[in-house]
């Protein structure tokens, strides 16, 4: 691949990020969405939404504003001169500009993979250029000469008025050779992986087809459940796992005929009940500083590895242990009794399996020291309920120590569990060591600091407040003990109850995290010189200090909720206010 070819793949990666979405527009003068020129047959479809509104929103959000605050305008200069040196060499390879080059998405951009029965995957890129047609007719050139120059042979062809350019590569099959296919309609540039599919666009291009990937009922469904604001957000996404799968392993099988028993395995792995899955994320709506929310479409009722995944909604929010300083909190309720039928029902399709299944299994487990019974001893004892705490490390002289970290484990049967546990510390070669601290046992183990310290830490576990507390540092297991916290509760605190109030009252998965000591490390690192290593051309001690950034930041949330058709998952960033 020659360096324009490389150049080309890294605009075009660039492009799959920042390129508008502008419509094509009917005779009418309705607009038609990429979504309505496609065929139903479509596995994987990305979109991204108008341009402008893109800049607009941008500028809205925290990091549009950090960049227009004046400490940051050094580090801005030292971007400008990198790029400079990167358009001189882009403008010698293509003989157009950096900025030119950026210039080109006007309108509409979107990708898309399909599926056509029978066929090999294909490709399709939408493009709209707008006012930039000059500049497109340059790269044509370039890269048309850059093809012939590798061997690859044209032929044009006129479909309903429009010139048809195809262009097929040496070392394919002669069956399906490797082509590019592309057009020009209107302001678009339209490239495709094979003819039959830049046909099928052509005979949809006036928005009037009957059949479309725009009336797929589970895209309309994603569509539907992720808007943002009552609207689709800054970029639309949609997947069918299944389906692409299913064509990927067809024709691999074309070459290795045993990959074809793969496909067996879908239906009763209960993998086909995963109808779809897709999303949108926007920026600077009137709610979020950022937002993005992803819908799995689930056929119900699940069965096989889908059931190992059932996670009830139930009231959700930080326990009074959790201290106000806690950089994240994360939340889910599993519903474990029913993961365990699922891994008994999967275990028992497994060729050769024992007759009496996975409960002999256990039930032969429980016979050796420690004699635990897995299910009965330990599953039947959890509630489901997992949360997980980060505190950030406290600084000492100049090193920052490592982040203290809490897994809390809901238990049904507290007395129950801790006589397992004390079966378990008591076999012969046992790692912990036990205190009693607080009326609580505690095991201690000696792992080592993460954050670089020769000194090993103590991790620690115990059982309180009806939970199994784990934690890389002992001494936050004695806090969670004495009931006691660095400051304030969490869930008392302004920061968390301005993510509160935009999730449901009952969830199954629910979280909170500062953005500012989630990016604390990262921009001390990049500062001090580890992303220079990347990026040597960029001076990062130029950026400005973590105290003028740390103010436009504010906390993020998330939760999952399941529906009768699947499951919503959301993450947001809070506005600053």
């Amino acid at each position: 691949m020659n360096r324009w070819l490389r150049v080309g793949t890294l605009w075009l990666a660039l492009a799959a990020v920042l390129l508008p979405r502008l419509p094509v527009f009917a005779a009418d003068d309705e607009p038609v969405g990429t979504d309505r020129l496609l065929p139903p047959e479509v596995a994987v479809y990305v979109s991204v939404p108008d341009v402008d509104e893109l800049k607009a929103r941008w500028a809205k959000t925290a990091m549009g504003n950090l960049a227009e605050d004046s400490t940051f305008e050094p580090f801005k200069q030292e971007i400008m001169k990198a790029l400079e040196g990167v358009s001189g060499k882009v403008e010698e390879e293509l003989g157009v500009s950096l900025k030119a080059l950026l210039q080109i998405p006007s309108g509409e951009f979107a990708f898309a993979v399909l599926t056509p029965p029978g066929k090999k995957l294909s490709a399709v890129m939408f493009l709209d250029f707008g006012d930039n047609e000059k500049t497109v007719d340059a790269l044509l050139e370039k890269a048309e000469k850059a093809l012939e120059d590798n061997g690859a042979e044209s032929d044009d062809e006129e479909i309903d008025g429009t010139k048809v350019t195809t262009w097929t590569f040496k070392g394919g099959s002669p069956q399906q050779p490797n082509k590019l296919v592309y057009f020009i309609k209107d302001t678009m540039i339209v490239i495709s992986s094979d003819l039959a599919t830049a046909k099928g666009v052509l005979n949809r291009w006036d928005g009037k087809h009957s059949d479309t990937f725009a009336d797929n009922d589970n895209y309309n469904l994603i569509l539907e459940k992720c808007q943002t604001d009552d609207e689709d957000g800054l970029i639309v996404w949609y997947i069918n796992p299944i389906g692409l799968l299913q064509a990927g392993l067809a024709q691999a099988a074309a070459q290795n005929p045993q990959l074809a028993l793969a496909g067996v395995f879908l239906e009763p792995l209960g993998l086909f009940s995963l109808k779809a899955v897709g999303g949108s994320a926007d920026m600077g709506t009137e709610q979020f500083d950022s937002v993005s929310k992803t819908f799995l479409v689930i056929e119900q009722p699940t069965k096989g590895v889908m059931n190992l995944f059932q996670f009830p909604a139930v009231e959700q929010k930080p326990p009074k242990w959790v201290s106000s300083n806690a950089s994240a909190w994360f939340s889910v309720n599993w519903d474990v009794s029913e993961a365990y039928q699922a891994a008994s029902s999967l275990f028992a399709m497994i060729p050769n399996a024992p007759p009496g299944g996975l409960d002999d299994i256990v039930e032969n487990l429980a016979q050796q020291e420690p004699r635990v019974h897995l299910k009965k001893d330990i599953l039947e004892s959890l509630s489901g309920r997992i949360q997980v705490v980060v505190e950030p490390a406290k600084k000492k002289g100049d090193e920052k120590g490592q982040d203290r970290v809490v897994v809390a484990i809901g238990l049904k049967d507290a007395k129950k569990f801790q006589s397992t546990l004390t079966k378990i510390t008591n076999t012969p070669g046992f790692p912990g060591k036990t205190r009693e601290f607080k009326g609580s046992t505690i095991i201690e183990f000696e792992v080592p600091d993460l954050s670089g310290s020769l000194e090993p830490k103590m991790a620690g576990l115990a059982i309180g407040k009806d939970q199994l507390m784990i934690s890389n540092d002992v001494t936050a297991v004695e806090s969670m003990l004495r009931g006691d916290t660095d400051g304030d509760a969490l869930v008392d605190s302004a920061e968390y109850k301005a993510i509160a109030e935009h999730i449901p009252a009952k969830s199954s998965i629910a979280s909170f995290s500062r953005s500012d000591s989630q990016m604390e490390a990262l921009w001390e690192m990049a500062k001090g010189g580890q992303a220079g290593l990347l990026l040597p051309m960029i001076d990062f001690e130029k950026l400005p200090s973590f105290d003028s950034v740390k103010k436009y930041l504010t906390p993020n949330g998330g939760y999952a909720v399941p529906e009768k058709k699947g499951v919503l998952f959301v993450s947001f960033g809070t506005k600053k206010k």
